[in-house]
């Protein structure tokens, strides 16, 4: 009885259906986040060092679009309907490079400009995400870590090596304040490489 009282209701339907919008609501569009907090570009000296930078490395969760949170400092999830502008990597390349240009002894150029270089440096994303160390109510911890590799451009003969990690308390347990607090560490981070970069020898920086 239960089947045909079921297909009874579909079939009385069915006309009325023919005539209406059955189609759901649209989900809400996701919001696109860039990262801020870039320095300002200053003009570079004469003799400023110019450093190929590479598109950095990453585990998968890093290497995407999405807004990564912790809820413990271990396990990785992402903030729903949050978006960066683009994935991480590029965002990160980027950022370095607008970082460097801030600096008047170094100048960072992308692989795909064409320009010759004596160095190249390669970041690797160890944590580029926001951790609820307080409780899933509380404003989280972002937290941003690179471990730097500085070559010759010509025969990848290692140059030096660092690692780097920022912290930065959020405002507030939204997406928003969460963006803000990992382009701040991530700022605070890259300048770090910058002036590591710009202390190396200077045998090392004509390599």
């Amino acid at each position: 009885m239960m089947k045909s009282i079921r297909l009874g209701a579909f079939l009385l339907s069915a006309p009325f259906l023919a005539h209406c919008n059955i189609l759901p609501d649209p989900a809400p569009a996701d919001t696109i986040y860039r990262l801020g907090s870039i320095p300002m570009a200053v003009t570079a000296d004469s003799d400023a060092h110019v450093i190929r930078v590479d598109r950095p490395s990453a585990p998968m969760i890093f290497q995407t679009r999405d807004v990564v949170v912790s809820p413990d400092g271990q396990r990785l999830a992402t903030a729903a309907q949050a978006r960066w502008a683009e994935a991480m990597p590029i965002l990160v390349q980027t950022a370095f490079i607008d970082v460097l240009a801030s600096n008047t002894k170094l100048i960072g150029v992308m692989p795909i400009s064409g320009a010759r270089t004596d160095t190249r440096v390669q970041l690797s994303i160890k944590n580029f995400e926001a951790q609820f160390d307080q409780g899933e109510n509380k404003a989280p911890l972002a937290v941003v870590a690179f471990s730097v590799t500085f070559a010759n451009a010509s025969n990848r003969n290692l140059l030096g090596t660092y690692d780097v990690r920022k912290e930065y308390r959020a405002s507030a347990a939204s997406v928003s304040a969460i963006v803000d607090a990992i382009s701040k560490a991530n700022v605070e981070a890259l300048a770090d490489v910058a002036d590591w970069l710009e202390k190396q020898p200077a045998h090392k920086l004509k390599s």
